[in-house]
């Protein structure tokens, strides 16, 4: 009854499931690795992500103020220019929820100083409008709406389960990933198990988790009954030690906060920090806020008191607290983040003071190694789709397979693997030094051309090297998706042409990788 109750309240099912039947057909019990062993998981970089559920309204999050149509569309719900906080002399306004009544003028100056980047446009095309379905598409990594296709497992599960090629026989001795709640997200489910565990409450998980494992040793697994006993046992004895692992870290971490966090979801990021600050080597962290379906009351026009300003507040609150703390504890340069929506909303209200599904949104990726900036360009309200949703600039696993390479030190090859089709990174984050790093220095000025630009379709890249290398020459669209390899291989050092046809209109990116060094060049076809 005891581990019954532990499942049910802590969402231990993910522990269990990830913990597969088939580890005991052939051996008793399982091994345990530090998770500082695994070679692709020794650094100590952690990611946050933020799930903001029910479709986050972008136009009300950074407000398009410098455009009449935004009030001509938004009557009811338009936030006054005279109330949105503009940053510097530019286009850019952010909802005064994200600014007003938050540590240190919340997103703007995090904005101001480098460590918050917007991307404009994410999403994908064609867009679903089901929160479920949708959501699916941004956990799993692919873009279907067929009814028929099951998407069962995670773009970050499928990645973790990749490095992980002895599981389940061999587990890390502490959680990969943790979501804050009682359930885990497909996000980190894999066809091997789950990635991660799900919990509420440190203090809570340890209690539940104390005297699970039962007094007999495994069995023989003469029988069914055998194997399923020592699958219990195993089951029982991970969530035991996971447990004591967490609450260990969590009272490590009790007095090394140094900011008075605020109610409601930055509470989650206290617990995160504690965890962080007591020396939980856990990679991803994991926290979802709901309420963003603003079908109705979403704002009222002329202050920010509503929902949704409301829910905006919390979101800045939470990752500009963290953040201050987190530079005050000295391991601010461990951490990036980025927030996650399953779509936007219409570009006009709906005469309900509220809005309805969209398509494409914003996004923020927050942290001491963002490129910070503004990505893509200001909406153009004037060119909706034909459902009056705006349209999308940036395909949304570009910033996942930014994160892969960047902060997970995933190869392109690993990218495809995970999404099943190569995606360019959006250039959103700078990776942390590292000797590897150091080594490609002779790699970081290197002669690339690519002309003529504009260009009617023919066009040639060229690039020089210093000695021989390893190179791979792509092309890519603005969505992030492949469009050609012009080449793959070794090459000698000296001059090298490649020579090249687009045959459509469109902005594109040349993307040339040496040894692990990537130069991106924009160009333009015009047919």
């Amino acid at each position: 009854m005891k581990r019954r109750t532990f499942v049910k309240a802590t969402g231990t099912a993910a522990l269990i499931s990830s913990l597969s039947p088939r580890l005991f057909k052939s051996t008793l019990g399982a091994e345990t690795r530090r998770l500082e062993d695994y070679s692709f998981f020794n650094d100590d970089n952690i990611t946050i992500i933020i799930e903001m559920f029910g479709g986050n309204d972008g136009l009300n999050t950074i407000i398009p103020a410098y455009d009449d149509e935004y009030y001509a569309l938004r009557p009811q719900i338009a936030i006054p220019k005279s109330i949105a906080k503009q940053f510097e002399n530019t286009n850019i306004y952010f909802n005064p929820a994200l600014v007003q009544n938050v540590v240190n003028n919340g997103m703007m100056n995090l904005f101001e100083t480098g460590r918050l980047s917007i991307i404009q446009g994410i999403g994908y095309h064609p867009s679903n409008l089901s929160h479920f379905r949708s959501q699916d598409i941004w956990y799993s990594g692919y873009n279907t709406s067929d009814p028929n296709e099951k998407l069962l497992d995670g773009w970050l599960g499928r990645f973790i389960s990749l490095k992980l090629p002895d599981f389940p026989s061999v587990i890390p001795d502490q959680p990969i990933a943790i979501q804050m709640g009682p359930t885990l997200s497909m996000l980190l489910k894999s066809s091997e198990g789950d990635m991660g565990i799900a919990m509420t409450n440190p203090d809570s998980f340890y209690e539940l988790g104390k005297n699970l494992i039962p007094y007999e040793d495994y069995r023989d697994e003469s029988s069914n009954y055998d194997r399923e006993f020592n699958f219990n046992r195993l089951v029982a004895e991970m969530a035991e030690k996971y447990s004591r692992e967490i609450k260990t870290a969590y009272d490590i971490g009790k007095d090394k906060i140094k900011v008075n966090y605020s109610d409601g979801l930055p509470q989650q990021f206290k617990m995160i920090s504690q965890l962080i600050a007591g020396g939980l080597k856990t990679k991803i962290y994991y926290v979802k806020l709901s309420n963003f379906d603003s079908h109705a009351q979403q704002q009222n026009a002329d202050n920010i008191t509503g929902q949704h300003p409301t829910l905006l507040s919390q979101v800045a609150k939470a990752i500009s607290e963290f953040l201050d703390d987190a530079m005050k504890q000295g391991w601010a340069d461990r951490v990036n983040g980025f927030t996650m929506s399953e779509f936007g909303r219409r570009a006009y209200d709906n005469g309900s003071r509220g809005t309805d599904h969209g398509a494409g949104s914003m996004q923020f990726v927050f942290g001491n190694h963002v490129n910070g900036g503004y990505f893509g360009e200001v909406p153009d309200l004037t060119k909706l789709d034909e459902d009056g949703n705006l349209t999308m600039q940036f395909d949304y696993r570009r910033t996942f397979a930014d994160f892969l390479i960047n902060w997970f030190s995933a190869n392109e090859d690993d990218v495809q693997q995970v999404f099943k089709q190569s995606f360019l990174p959006i250039g959103v984050l700078k990776p942390r030094a590292t000797s590897v790093e150091n080594n490609l220095d002779e790699f970081k000025l290197i002669p690339i051309d690519i002309y003529p630009v504009p260009s009617h379709g023919d066009l040639t890249v060229s690039l020089s090297l210093k000695r021989p290398a390893q190179i791979k020459v792509r092309v890519f669209n603005q969505l992030g998706k492949l469009e050609k390899e012009l080449y793959a291989g070794y090459l000698e050092n000296g001059e090298h042409i490649f020579p090249f046809n687009i045959n459509r209109s469109g902005n594109y990116i040349c993307s040339i990788n040496i040894e692990g060094r990537l130069h991106n060049r924009n160009f333009v076809v015009i047919r």
